[in-house]
């Protein structure tokens, strides 16, 4: 692909998206996260479920967050496929969740993965109208996430 400065600029665009995902998560600013996807948009978060809708992502999201003290969502620099208004995105992540109340002496549960996206340009600006999370590696207990709600 040929570089210019309307897709350097896209680029960035993509990058700081993903960025604010990860910072509205990290933070439980909800509203925040449901404006990052189109209103249409499909999450498939494998055992956390496949939603479709931006309302609906958010509440899967806030589900499994909500009760966790806790959560930190460090992404690697992302390969984006631009297409025009698309562009097709991978995304290294490493995921730490915390919940002091988990039974037992383990209160962490971490996992490495990688987001599939799509993206598209939209009146007010790029927004991920299709997630996959793929997990690569786990660690520490599962109860943290599952019994966080």
């Amino acid at each position: 692909m040929t570089m210019n400065l309307a897709n350097i600029i896209d680029r960035i665009e993509i990058e700081e998206l993903l960025v604010r995902y990860a910072r509205a998560i990290d933070s439980k600013d909800f509203d925040t996260l449901e404006t990052l996807f189109t209103p249409d948009a499909t999450f498939d978060g494998g055992s956390l479920g496949c939603p479709t809708g931006a309302p609906q992502i958010r509440a899967m999201i806030e589900g499994t967050l909500t009760g966790l003290d806790s959560t930190q969502h460090l992404i690697g620099k992302s390969l984006i496929e631009l297409d025009g208004d698309q562009a097709e995105v991978k995304t290294y992540l490493i995921s730490q969740h915390i919940r002091e109340s988990t039974p037992g002496p383990v209160k962490h549960y971490a996992l490495g993965g990688e987001y599939a996206d799509r993206v598209i340009r939209t009146p007010d600006g790029w927004r991920i109208d299709y997630r996959r999370l793929d997990r690569l590696w786990k660690e520490g207990d599962r109860e943290v996430i599952s019994g966080a709600s």
